[in-house]
């Protein structure tokens, strides 16, 4: 999953700070959205987790349309996921 979350956040690339960024730059983040991702029922309750997360970690405002853009993508990325391991 956090595969996933990985890769659409640095497709995102908050700030452009990639490729000069070390490629870890997210990496907290990226644990935060993995873990929150866990925790919500909804999509919408996602993006509100990213943009605070975000928000928090960078000390500017992230709009929250922005945020449901890429948790939509993370949602859909990791429902297909869930999907393909319940086949198994």
């Amino acid at each position: 999953m956090m595969i996933h979350v990985r890769q659409v956040i640095h497709e995102w690339n908050p700030f452009g700070l990639l490729p000069d960024a070390p490629d870890n730059e997210f990496d907290s983040e990226i644990e935060k959205v993995t873990r929150s991702l866990q925790e919500v029922s909804t999509v919408e309750d996602f993006a509100t987790c990213i943009q605070k997360i975000f928000s928090s970690s960078f000390g500017e405002p992230f709009e929250y349309k922005r945020c449901l853009a890429v948790a939509k993508c993370i949602w859909e990325k990791t429902e297909e996921r869930r999907s393909e391991q319940k086949a198994l």
